[in-house]
């Protein structure tokens, strides 16, 4: 575990360095580090020195540390953040294949079975389009027994329920929909388009041609005020209130 942590911690330094065309990423991954831990820990208890395709890389941590770590790794983006000289030169240099595809285009050119492994990290809410047919993309780049590391936040968490409760909305406010409005802003990133149930997830993964290995609930941040160590104990009698789920889906 100190190993992981060293790893990570060297990993974001060199991620905070980078200077991307599309802006600056150091607060990003500082607001990330947790989670980016908690994705590490749970990668290494599905297996070690697996061949794995990271849907959604980012700033690349979660790739290279887990290169660092003795994994064959493929790192994906959509174009304009993989292909970016600064994260493509840190990516290569670090011995990670780049796959730069918009997911809505679903196909990657990719052989079948390739990898072991495809980490689906905070991605799903993001998808604008049908989630299924890219899921069934999945199912073809695994080999035989692949697995999909998926975490997303959970829409029957106690924040929602408190939201909708008071006739609030949780999800993107209307201000986000009419920036996607003016040209050149049309992208998902940065805005959760949908959110899943358990129960939900499953059946979209068993609609794919999955099925579930494990299912847990989590939070995103270490909480250390008062209130948050009330909302820690509610959550530890009620886990399906909790803000974020995983689930590993094994390939049938």
């Amino acid at each position: 575990m100190i190993e992981i942590a060293n790893i990570l911690e060297e990993t974001i330094a060199e991620s905070n360095d980078l200077s991307p065309s599309w802006g600056e990423i150091k607060e990003y991954n500082e607001h990330m580090r947790y989670r980016y831990r908690l994705t590490l820990d749970d990668i290494t208890s599905v297996g070690k020195q697996l061949r794995v395709l990271e849907i959604g890389a980012f700033t690349g941590v979660v790739s290279v540390s887990l290169k660092k770590m003795g994994y064959s790794v493929t790192a994906h983006d959509i174009p304009f953040i993989v292909e970016d000289k600064s994260m493509k030169h840190f990516l290569v240099n670090n011995n990670v294949e780049c796959v730069g595809l918009d997911l809505q285009d679903t196909v990657f050119p990719i052989q079948d079975e390739k990898f072991d492994l495809i980490v689906f990290n905070e991605v799903l809410e993001h998808l604008c389009f049908n989630a299924i047919p890219l899921l069934r993309e999945f199912n073809r780049l695994l080999d035989n027994g692949g697995r999909v590391y998926c975490a997303t936040p959970n829409l029957a968490c106690l924040r929602n329920r408190v939201y909708l409760s008071r006739g609030k909305g949780f999800l993107s406010p209307i201000s986000s929909l009419l920036l996607q409005l003016q040209p050149g802003m049309a992208t998902s990133v940065g805005l959760h388009w949908r959110e899943w149930t358990k129960d939900e997830l499953v059946e979209l993964f068993n609609a794919s041609g999955f099925h579930v290995d494990r299912h847990w609930y989590r939070q995103h941040i270490r909480g250390i005020k008062i209130r948050n160590r009330i909302v820690n104990a509610l959550y530890t009698v009620f886990p399906a209130l909790q803000p974020g789920q995983v689930g590993v889906f094994k390939k049938d």
